[in-house]
């Protein structure tokens, strides 16, 4: 990667920049494997990881919150549509291991007339 701040390069490595800021801004800097653009430093390793932690944490409090909230407006009625779910694909579920059992059983009938086509 290659970038520029005011004049400055970083071409090759953050070494060939006269200062962090300008690596960091311009995403030549190597990354750690805190994921940012620390260069080691834990400190701003560890300010790095608080920061990329930041809007993924209150999007997941918000849809903890609004669940509540959900649940609590339409229990009754998310309950009675997951008994109905429930129900129309646990009926799904036992044709499909019968098709498969129905499956299983020709492919053995065809297995043992291949076996039996050997010996003669």
């Amino acid at each position: 990667m290659s970038g520029s701040c005011e004049g400055e390069s970083c071409e090759t490595s953050k070494t060939s920049c006269s200062s962090e800021s300008c690596c960091e801004s311009s995403g030549c800097e190597e990354k750690c494997g805190c994921g940012t653009a620390c260069g080691g430093d834990p400190l701003a390793c560890a300010e790095g990881m608080w920061k990329s932690a930041f809007f993924p944490a209150l999007r997941a409090a918000q849809i903890e919150t609004l669940k509540g909230k959900i649940q609590k407006a339409w229990g009754p009625r998310l309950d009675k549509a997951a008994d109905i779910i429930l129900e129309a694909f646990g009926a799904k579920w036992q044709e499909m291991l019968a098709e498969a059992e129905t499956k299983n059983e020709v492919r053995e009938k065809l297995r043992a007339l291949y076996r039996e086509s050997r010996k003669s």
